[in-house]
């Protein structure tokens, strides 16, 4: 049977990389460096703060280079504690660039992807991080191409990030093209934007509450497998 698609975009944190264990170590060494003991509240109030600025991002409402800190700055805030936020920033990116850690069986799909078709990652993230990341985990040889939000100035839902990655594989066909991630709000909507396919990986059975156009859903990467082949409909 002939293949659906000639590429797969394919989304970073929580669609390939465990993020909320790699922040979590991340977050332990920040509060190493700051002379806290970090606690799970701690980085509950941490992941909140985070969450929000990431979420301001994708509107369009603070930069990337701004929210590295100003996190930091708020989370210190709130605790009612004093110490330097660039240097727990700092400290935080230094160590999720060293934090490849991914989710179960997410390496051996991405090599199975790639015998398939083209894979590129495409991620909201910071460009040292991800380049960390990607340094430290066997992936790179199964990746025709990476997209970073802080390198291109745009960010997901933006579909300029989609359409970049599709110049890299030089596939111009819309239709041809599959859009895979966790974030409704990022990588589902950067698909509705740049009107390309997209497949929403749900392994904890969220409901789609932004009524964007799903052609997939899953909640095993092993689904996609069948998708780029064209078996599954």
């Amino acid at each position: 049977m002939s293949k659906r698609y000639d590429l797969l975009l394919c989304d970073a944190d929580n669609t390939i990389f465990d993020f909320e264990k790699a922040e979590e170590l991340a977050f332990y060494d920040a509060c190493a460096v700051a002379g806290l003991t970090a606690t799970p509240q701690l980085l509950h109030t941490y992941s909140v703060i985070n969450q929000s600025l990431w979420e301001l991002l994708e509107r369009g409402g603070i930069t990337q280079s701004v929210l590295r800190v100003r996190r930091f700055e708020l989370f210190l805030e709130k605790i009612g504690y004093e110490f330097n936020a660039p240097a727990m920033a700092t400290a935080f990116t230094d160590s999720l660039g060293r934090q490849g850690v991914p989710l179960a069986g997410a390496f051996e799909a991405l090599e199975r992807w790639s015998r398939l078709v083209p894979v590129i990652i495409v991620t909201n993230g910071i460009s040292k991080v991800q380049h960390g990341r990607m340094d430290h985990c066997p992936i790179a040889p199964f990746l025709s191409g990476l997209v970073i939000s802080e390198e291109v100035g745009a960010a997901k839902p933006d579909p300029r990030m989609l359409e970049i990655g599709m110049e890299m594989a030089n596939v111009t066909d819309k239709r041809r093209v599959l859009m895979l991630g966790d974030s409704l709000s990022s990588d589902i909507a950067a698909a509705a934007n740049a009107g390309i396919d997209a497949c929403w990986f749900n392994p904890k059975g969220a409901k789609n509450t932004k009524g964007l156009p799903v052609a997939y859903e899953i909640t095993s990467l092993d689904e996609v497998d069948g998708i780029l082949s064209g078996e599954k409909e």
